[in-house]
C-alpha cells in the first residue's frame, strides 16, 4: 500500500515526492453508497453518530462503531463493541488490517478502501451527481430514489415498522408553462424544490419523482399526525411564498397525499410502490375535492 513515489534527480540522488493518491473509504452498498470518505493520518471514528469522523446513514451501525489508523503504511480498523459487528472479507472481526478493495460490512453498508487522486474523487464524484441527482432541482432523481427508499422498505419490512410516502404535484401547473413559458416552470419547479428541501430533514429522502410531482419519505417513528402536519407546513410554505421569474410574479399551489403503513413481509420491492400507489391515489383525492390541500387514504 505505497503512497509515496520515488524519482531519481539526474545527479542520481534520489527524492522522495508524495505522490497525489490517497486512501479513501468508499461506500458502494447502502443509504450511503457512492460516498467517499477521505482517510487522515492518525486515528478516525467511524458510526451512526453525527459526532463520528465518518458518519454512515445506517440504522444496523452503532452510535461510534469502529475506529480506522491509518499510521505509516498500514490502515487498522478495530471494531469499538458494535452491536452487529464488523465484516472484513466476510470475516467476523474485532481488529484488522484493511487492504485496498477487500469489502468491509457494517450492517447494511459495504464498503472499501481504495487510493486515488483529487482527479479521480472529481471524476467519480461527477458519475455519482449525474446518475443520482435531477439536473434541474438539485434533488435526488426517480432511480435514486427507489434505489435508497427499497432498502428503507427492507429494514421497515424485516422490523415491522410504519414506512410514509408523501407525493405533491404543482396545481395547475400546466398553465404556467403556457401561459409564462417553459423557463419560468423551470424557475418554478427549482424553486420549489429548494423551499421543500429546507422542510424536510437531512435524514428524510425526497427526490423528483415525475416531471411535475415530487416525493417525500420521511425517516422516523412515524404517526399519522406527523404526516399531516408535515404536508401541511409544506403546502402552506409554498403557498406563502411568492414566486418571481423577471418582472412575473405567481401565485402557486400544491396538492398532497400521503399514506402510513406498518410493513412486513419479504416482497419489499412490491411493498414499496403499493405505498407510492396509494399515496399517489390520496394525491389525486386531494386533486378532485378542489386542490391545495392534504388528503390520505387512512
Amino acid at each position: 500500500m505505497k503512497n509515496l513515489d520515488q524519482t531519481a534527480s539526474l545527479d542520481g540522488d534520489a527524492h522522495i515526492q508524495v505522490n497525489a493518491r490517497h486512501p479513501y473509504l468508499i461506500i458502494f452498498i447502502g443509504n450511503d453508497g457512492g460516498k467517499r470518505y477521505k482517510i487522515k493520518q492518525g486515528q478516525m471514528t467511524v458510526g451512526r453518530s453525527p459526532q463520528a469522523d465518518i458518519t454512515i446513514d445506517d440504522e444496523r451501525i452503532s452510535r461510534i462503531h469502529c475506529i480506522i489508523k491509518w499510521v505509516g503504511e498500514t490502515i487498522i480498523l478495530e471494531d469499538k463493541g458494535s452491536t452487529n459487528g464488523t465484516f472484513v472479507d466476510s470475516k467476523k472481526v474485532s481488529r484488522a488490517h484493511l487492504l485496498p478493495g477487500v469489502p468491509i460490512q457494517m450492517g447494511h453498508s459495504v464498503m472499501k478502501i481504495e487510493y486515488k487522486d483529487d482527479a479521480e474523487i472529481r471524476s467519480e464524484e461527477n458519475l455519482l451527481r449525474q446518475v443520482s441527482i435531477d439536473p434541474l432541482t438539485g434533488i435526488f432523481n426517480r432511480q435514486h430514489f427507489i434505489k435508497l427508499a427499497s432498502m428503507e422498505v427492507s429494514y421497515a419490512c424485516r422490523h415491522q415498522l410504519n414506512v410514509g410516502v408523501i407525493l405533491l404535484d404543482i396545481d395547475n401547473f400546466k398553465q404556467v408553462n403556457d401561459t409564462y413559458g417553459h423557463q419560468t416552470g423551470d424557475f418554478v419547479l427549482a424553486r420549489l424544490a429548494g423551499i421543500v428541501d429546507k422542510i424536510t430533514r437531512t435524514e428524510d429522502l425526497f427526490a423528483r419523482y415525475t416531471d411535475v410531482e415530487f416525493i417525500i419519505m420521511p425517516r422516523d417513528d412515524l404517526t399519522e399526525q406527523y404526516m399531516f402536519v408535515q404536508c401541511e407546513r409544506i403546502r402552506k410554505a409554498i403557498k406563502n411564498y411568492k414566486f418571481r421569474f423577471g418582472k412575473k410574479s405567481l401565485h402557486i399551489t400544491i396538492s398532497l397525499g400521503f399514506h402510513l403503513e406498518k410493513v412486513k413481509g419479504r416482497d419489499f420491492n412490491a411493498k414499496l410502490f403499493d405505498l407510492i400507489g396509494k399515496a399517489e391515489r390520496a394525491l389525486y383525492l386531494a386533486k378532485e375535492i378542489g386542490r391545495d390541500r392534504t388528503e390520505s387514504l387512512l
